[in-house]
């Protein structure tokens, strides 16, 4: 037990100073940004520097919000194609990325709904990262006995293998404009429902995370 609090300390230690970190950046240039302004108040690029520096602190924290309540769900009956055509409207997906849609709308799911959307939401702004030059993104929904499946898949360059040692930890991406939380908050809220998110890469090719969610038992 106290080894396992022990690894819970060490890791909320680690996050926290991860999040100090990232909060340093913005907040060290909105600290100048005042400063300058003292001396020029008509400089309207020093406003501009302040609306930037707090667009992203805010961004950074709400990404930490994400996965900090990761594992608060409220699951209920639902279809999941409503569900992915909600996250794919949160999302800002560029002109050059042609969005695929491979699923049928009455198929159900026992989900929450807001959370499912946000961990789809979370791969896609990956899958979006990981197209600059466009490419096709496809998301895929399915059944099985025991799971419904939703994968969102993209044909951009595949994860670096490197990337990939560390891909589900909290704070920890080659990419760091999404603070390196999408993918574990995604991750986080799947495995809450009782479910699991695993992908497949090819480097040049792309990228499919799949979330696959369990159905609920049936008493007989």
């Amino acid at each position: 037990m106290q080894e396992i609090e022990r690894l819970v300390i060490d890791k909320m230690g680690h996050i926290s100073s991860e999040l100090a970190h990232d909060l340093r950046s913005p907040l060290q240039t909105i600290q100048n940004a005042v400063y300058l302004i003292q001396k020029n108040p008509d400089n309207e690029m020093l406003y501009d520097m302040v609306r930037q520096s707090l667009k992203q602190t805010t961004g950074i924290l709400d990404s930490f919000r994400d996965y900090y309540k990761g594992h608060i769900i409220n699951p209920m009956e639902t279809e999941a194609g409503k569900i992915a055509d909600l996250a794919l409207s949160n999302s800002e997906i560029p002109d050059n990325i042609t969005v695929i849609r491979d699923y049928d709308d009455s198929l159900l799911i026992h989900i929450d709904p807001s959370k499912t959307a946000l961990a789809i939401q979370k791969l896609v702004i990956n899958a979006v990262e990981a197209m600059e030059k466009g490419g096709d993104l496809r998301i895929i929904l399915s059944s099985t006995p025991d799971s419904v499946d939703i994968r969102v898949e993209d044909s951009g360059a595949g994860i670096p293998p490197e990337a990939e040692k560390v891909l589900f930890d909290p704070f920890v991406a080659s990419n760091k404009q999404g603070n390196g939380l999408g993918i574990p908050t995604a991750k986080r809220i799947v495995e809450s429902h009782g479910g699991s998110l695993s992908y497949t890469t090819k480097q040049g090719e792309g990228t499919t995370f799949t979330l696959s969610f369990p159905k609920p038992s049936v008493d007989t």
